[in-house]
């Protein structure tokens, strides 16, 4: 009985301990020596395995020649739609169907009388 409560704990310890496969990353998985160059600056950097590295900035020219395998983007991007954490927060169906068909609605429009 006592190694079965020993597994059993050992079991559950491992799955909170082990990452979920469905949780969505917060930042781009990066391998060592891969060159990653800031887009609005043009700054370039190589992932050295002490850190980031500057490299230098880059001019027009080599923009416009960057590698194929050269990362302009440390973050994923973002989801179109936000998940939230409780179904109360959720948007209801008139909201979406407001926002879908892009039409607007005054709060108080300028016709209607207050009773």
């Amino acid at each position: 009985m006592k190694s079965y409560l020993a597994i059993t704990a050992l079991a559950i310890a491992a799955a909170a301990v082990a990452p979920s496969q469905a949780q969505a990353q917060s930042f781009v998985q990066v391998k060592e020596w891969d060159v990653y160059v800031d887009l609005p600056t043009r700054f370039a950097y190589v992932k050295t395995p002490t850190g980031w590295t500057f490299v230098r900035q880059l001019d027009e020219a080599q923009m416009d020649h960057l590698h194929p395998t050269t990362l302009t983007a440390l973050l994923p991007r973002e989801q179109p739609e936000i998940h939230y954490a409780h179904p109360a927060m959720e948007l209801s169906p008139r909201v979406m169907a407001l926002r879908a068909g892009g039409t607007r609605v005054a709060a108080n429009p300028a016709g209607a009388r207050a009773q």
